[in-house]
């Protein structure tokens, strides 16, 4: 019994969301101009990508109409390893190449001070798929273990922006972001459970995708100081959705409801973030961009929570605040051939002494490696492409009973590989 309460306990971390997610819960960049830069740009003009996404201030910069398709694809490479006493166990899902594609547009009359932008933007994103094992301390077959895991996540931005320059060095700009986002869990580890009469946990399934929606603004700044040195911020303000919601049945085999009708509901919110950063032209040809931003998690609901046990009952997530440090240089090296390269560190938002907390959500990652090309097909046209590579890091803590006694160690570790391709139009 003690031993199958533990297995459960492990299991249901699993089940939250795993996923290609840089700075906490955003992906390090949009568009392969940004994100072959480390995402640096919010005191750079990029494209409508980078403007839509962290400065709609960049939209004042846009010279006529200027429209970006762009598609992301990344893969994500959990590796969980458990101990327990004389036992150890790994657990490596089934791995899935995510699609994220993504659309913006911008456009100012040069000789107006307003400029206008609307976009489509993939800003998160995953899936994981734990196969049942019977070999395994966690996957093997219900009740001795908990069987077959799988989540998925996605969330979409929609700004509607505008920039104006008040002065011939400073420009200011708005937009009102409406964010979709879809969930599913199966099972649901929130607290939410059947107990036996013998003790035992059984979760329920959240597992058709719920949807909901978030309205929130966005403000920046862009200030040219001199010609070859320019200062941007902007300030995201929380994302706060209902709660997602599940059609769900009482999971408990034993109980005479087994079956039978239930509702699931599940918060999770999105955080506050600030960007502040430098533009610097070198040359004609060559320009930096050095960013600082900080994602606020704390008091999120969901990615918030207070981690570890509590009142023995797991408090996923459990996220700290995160400082991310953005910097990426571009170099024309012809009139048709532009060359890219960026870096990105951000801090992890899990915690070591919670790391049970984590499992289900290894965002582990904090070095990103990124670069780029761009090729003048036309000259209303070019072509971008970029990749980026987050090598492996670990999270080692402590594996607690449901009365935070020490058992054994839990290791979690995640790597991310990516690639976008897109085409910008300006006319």
């Amino acid at each position: 019994m003690r031993r199958f309460r533990l297995i459960v306990l492990l299991a249901s971390l699993v089940l939250l969301p795993a996923s290609a997610i840089a700075q906490g819960a955003a992906l390090h960049g949009f568009g392969p101009i940004n994100s072959s830069m480390g995402g640096a740009g919010v005191a750079l003009p990029e494209d409508s990508l980078n403007a839509l996404g962290f400065n709609p201030a960049l939209l004042t910069q846009a010279q006529g109409n200027q429209i970006s398709f762009t598609t992301e694809f990344f893969e994500d490479g959990i590796k969980i390893h458990t101990t327990y006493g004389f036992l150890s166990g790994d657990a490596n899902p089934s791995q899935h190449v995510n699609i994220a594609p993504s659309s913006g547009w911008m456009v100012r009359d040069p000789r107006k001070k307003l400029a206008l932008g609307f976009g489509l933007i993939a800003v998160a994103g995953f899936g994981t798929d734990y196969p049942q094992d019977n070999a395994s301390i966690l996957f093997a077959q219900p009740p001795s273990g908990f069987g077959r895991i799988y989540t998925g996540y996605q969330v979409t931005k929609i700004p509607v922006a505008f920039g104006y320059q008040m002065t011939p060095k400073l420009s200011v700009g708005a937009s009102v972001n409406v964010y979709i986002g879809q969930f599913y869990v199966a099972p649901l580890p929130d607290g939410t459970f059947d107990v036996a009469a013998n003790g035992d946990r059984w979760y329920p399934e959240a597992g058709k995708p719920s949807q909901r929606a978030a309205v929130a603004g966005q403000f920046g700044f862009l200030y040219q100081a001199t010609p070859q040195l320019s200062v941007g911020g902007s300030y995201t303000m929380p994302q706060n959705y209902s709660p997602y919601t599940y059609n769900s049945t009482i999971a408990d085999p034993s109980s005479p409801a087994y079956g039978t009708t239930r509702t699931l509901s599940y918060d999770l919110d999105g955080p506050m973030i600030a960007d502040l950063g430098l533009g610097i032209k070198l040359s004609k040809r060559t320009h930096v961009a050095v960013d600082g931003m900080y994602t606020r998690y704390t008091g999120v609901s969901g990615f918030g929570s207070p981690g570890g046990i509590v009142n023995r009952v797991v408090q996923p997530f459990g996220w700290k605040d995160v400082w991310t440090i953005k910097t990426g240089v571009e170099h024309q090296m012809s009139d048709k051939f532009t060359m890219r390269a960026g870096y990105n560190y951000s801090n992890m938002p899990l915690q070591a002494s919670k790391v049970i907390s984590a499992t289900g959500a290894p965002a582990t990652f904090q070095h990103h490696f990124c670069a780029g090309i761009g090729v003048q097909i036309f000259p209303f046209l070019s072509a971008e492409a970029s990749g980026y590579y987050v090598p492996r890091q670990h999270l080692v803590g402590p594996f607690p009973d449901l009365d935070n006694n020490v058992l054994g160690t839990l290791d979690e570790s995640n790597q991310l590989l990516g690639a976008l391709i897109g085409l910008n139009f300006k006319f």
